[in-house]
């Protein structure tokens, strides 16, 4: 395979794969999600229904797109539902930020849990999470702008994690793919010689059935004519002892 062949070929074998991600992901977000109640029972006590209703809404989405997934055009369109899936508990989680402290709220972890989690579940390419992080620091600094307070240093201590963790998944995912890529690559050179070497033990077992088939013929092609000739000779190597037989008893 051309280079480009084979990266055409290692991108369609991933997309089963990063499909199956993408729903182990929904599934992942649909049960911790809801579990982050507990969090906010002793974060924000005062805000933890509205809190715990925006959990259940975002639940109730990521369980739509594992549906949506299920289907035949949810599986076509896989990559578009899986940037979905990263944008819509990020948002949601961008959201409770807005409604408790804005840059003062600790939920900002969790924006690190999902870009580091999403790359290595879903395992993206460099292009996604690329995009993922850019919408990621997009909806976190609208959220803290729009709650408004805090100082540069609550700004820069959170935006700097969450740079450093968008930098460190963006760089694991793209070592992952790059090995990834190479399994791939050795896998088919491996079919491939595996391929090279069959076709030529198929060209050996035809050789010596060819050569088997010649020597039978041989074998048939000389035992005729060999038949015709052992008898006469067999008659002529008993006929001196019959003419002696016949001297003595003359």
């Amino acid at each position: 395979l051309t280079d480009s062949a084979l990266k055409a070929a290692f991108f369609k074998s991933r997309d089963a794969v990063r499909y199956s991600g993408i729903r182990v992901a929904c599934w992942l977000v649909i049960v911790l999600m809801p579990a982050g109640a507990s969090l906010d029972w002793f974060v924000y006590p005062e805000q933890r229904g509205f809190l715990f209703l925006l959990r259940v809404i975002c639940t109730i989405l990521a369980f739509g797109l594992w549906l949506i997934l299920g289907t035949r055009f949810g599986r076509r369109r896989h990559r578009i539902f899986g940037m979905m899936l990263l944008g819509l508990p990020n948002l949601f989680m961008c959201l409770m930020i807005y409604f408790t402290e804005g840059a003062h709220s600790p939920y900002y972890a969790g924006l690190n849990i999902m870009l580091m989690g999403f790359s290595w579940v879903v395992q993206v390419g460099l292009t996604e999470a690329v995009v993922a992080f850019v919408i990621t620091l997009l909806m976190y600094g609208a959220a803290c702008l729009g709650h408004g307070g805090g100082t540069f240093a609550d700004y820069y201590n959170n935006l700097y994690f969450i740079v450093l963790t968008g930098i460190t998944a963006m760089t694991g995912g793209y070592l992952l793919n790059r090995l990834h890529y190479r399994e791939f690559a050795l896998r088919q050179e491996l079919d491939a010689n595996r391929r090279e070497l069959e076709a030529s033990n198929a060209k050996l077992v035809e050789l010596d059935r060819a050569k088997s088939t010649f020597f039978a013929n041989v074998s048939h092609e000389l035992r005729t004519p060999l038949t015709l000739l052992i008898a006469p000779l067999e008659r002529l190597r008993h006929r001196p002892a019959a003419h002696d037989a016949r001297e003595r008893v003359e």
